[in-house]
Parts: structure tokens; C-alpha cells; sequence
């Protein structure tokens, strides 16, 4: 699954451009996936897209699933790949600021039991300060979950970059 599958369009449509160009995108998610969380969870986050965040779990482990005695991805872990693509889609709305999820709101509809695992994050609003963000998660290409949230820039941090 991919930015342009027609799932995607009311997301897509909803969402804001990046305030950056496909190779400071590039650039950006290249070091991002170099954060130790990343290839641990075995996730990775491309940036292809001029306005969706793409949070890919290509393969579950035994780690990866939760309780109930069933073979689903544990909520933790879904909630984890939401907010990883929230919060970049919020994040680099405020280019060269620190950022992070101050807010989450998920909706679970379905098990997820199936790969890949792709979670899109759009932002749909943002003031100066804040990032409203919304998200949808795929498993095999069936919708499971939403997510909303809010990204807000760190101001007792200062204006220091990220990278």
C-alpha cells in the first residue's frame, strides 16, 4: 500500500503539505530511521509523499502481539506506530523546532493480524505552536484504527534544532 492508494484520498486531501522539499525530506527520515527505536521495532518511516507520513511494519514477531490468547498486534505496539507517524507528520510542519505528541486519540475497529502493517499521518491543521493531526492504520490493506492528536512545539527547550 502506498500515499497514492484511493483509501487515502480524504486523508490525503485533509492533510497539509510539507514545509520541506522531497530531498530535505529525504534527508530528514534518513536520520530519523537511524534512532535506535526504529530498526528495533522493526519499523520504517518514508517521506516519499508531499503530505502523508508512512509508518510501514512489514513483519510481525512474538513480540509485536498481545494478549487474549489471540494472534493480534498488541495495542501498545499500534499505538507506538500511530504515534510515530503523527507525530512526524506534526513534527516537520514546524521545520528545525523541537516537537512531540502531546495528545493521542485512538479508535480500534478491527484486530490486526495481518502484514504489512502501514499507518498514514497527515497534518490538518496547524497555528504556530500546534499540529492537528489525524492518522489511519492498514493491516493487508483493510482498515483497523484511526488516530488524532496534537504535536506541539517544546518552547522551554528553546529553538534549538532536532538534528
Amino acid at each position: 500500500m502506498d500515499a497514492s492508494d484511493p483509501q487515502l484520498a480524504g486523508l490525503r486531501a485533509r492533510g497539509q503539505e510539507f514545509p520541506l522539499t522531497l530531498a530535505e525530506r529525504r534527508a530528514w527520515v534518513e536520520q530519523f530511521n537511524r534512532i535506535p527505536a526504529i530498526p528495533y521495532s522493526g519499523i520504517s518511516v518514508s517521506l516519499e509523499d508531499d503530505r502523508l507520513v508512512h509508518v510501514v511494519l512489514a513483519q510481525v514477531a512474538d513480540h509485536h502481539l498481545g494478549g487474549l490468547r489471540l494472534r493480534a498486534v498488541n495495542g501498545a505496539v499500534l499505538a507506538g506506530l500511530f504515534d510515530c507517524a503523527l507525530g512526524v507528520a506534526g513534527t516537520l510542519q514546524f521545520a528545525g523546532k523541537r516537537a512531540g505528541t502531546c495528545e493521542l486519540s485512538l479508535k480500534f475497529m478491527r484486530g490486526v493480524f495481518d502484514t504489512p502493517i502501514d499507518v498514514f499521518g497527515a497534518c490538518a491543521k496547524r497555528t504556530g505552536t500546534l499540529a492537528f493531526v489525524e492518522s489511519e492504520l492498514y493491516s493487508a490493506g483493510k482498515l483497523c484504527a484511526l488516530a488524532s492528536g496534537i504535536v506541539a512545539v517544546a518552547t522551554d527547550r528553546g529553538e534549538e534544532a532536532i538534528w
